[in-house]
């Protein structure tokens, strides 16, 4: 009984303990107080593959290294490679979920699960590393390559953000990214 409680409650909250990861996992970890997710690929022993801006934001939050990984904030960018608790922030790991029904799919927050099929481990793990060593997943841009983008391309060969294509279908929300897209496409041109 308490198994199939467990098995409940990460169906639920797609919640998990760093020791059930696998390598070619596609996880997530919540910021910005659940308004959105960051994404990754779990490649072992205590490590993550994952995409982030490739540009400086700010020098403010210069911290030194991270110990047990040597991350540090705003001197790594793009394609990076840290350990679990960078990548999460300290906040709870939770397993995106592949191959879930299209009933299943719609009771789901986006960004936690897909219809899609994946590929083998062995070939998300290759696919996150040669990313990672070559630095080569492009500019990250928040609405059409971001973190999410990365994890489902490792994933399954395919580019998708269920997080940006739900906001894109408000049409206030889709209108107002446009105008800010535009805005900075011409203050950076």
């Amino acid at each position: 009984m308490k198994q199939e409680i467990e098995k409940a409650k990460q169906l639920l909250t797609h919640r998990t303990d760093s020791c059930r990861l696998k390598p070619g996992d596609h996880i997530y970890a919540y910021r910005g107080l659940h308004a959105y997710s960051h994404h990754g690929i779990y490649v072992g022993e205590g490590r993550v593959i994952h995409f982030i801006p490739t540009e400086i934001v700010s020098n403010s939050n210069e911290r030194p290294p991270c110990p047990k990984c040597q991350y540090q904030q705003n001197v790594h960018r793009g394609v990076v490679r840290t350990c679990l608790h960078c990548f999460s922030n300290g906040a709870p790991l939770r397993l995106y979920q592949y191959e879930t029904s299209s009933l299943v799919k719609m009771l789901k927050i986006s960004g936690t699960c897909s219809t899609s099929k994946c590929l083998s481990p062995e070939t998300v793990v290759h696919k996150a590393n040669e990313l990672h060593n070559n630095n080569s997943f492009g500019r990250y841009d928040v609405v059409e390559k971001n973190c999410e983008h990365f994890a489902t391309f490792c994933k399954t060969g395919t580019a998708t953000s269920e997080q940006v294509n739900d906001y894109k279908s408000v049409p206030m929300v889709s209108t107002a990214v446009s105008k800010i897209k535009n805005k900075i496409r011409l203050s950076s041109g």
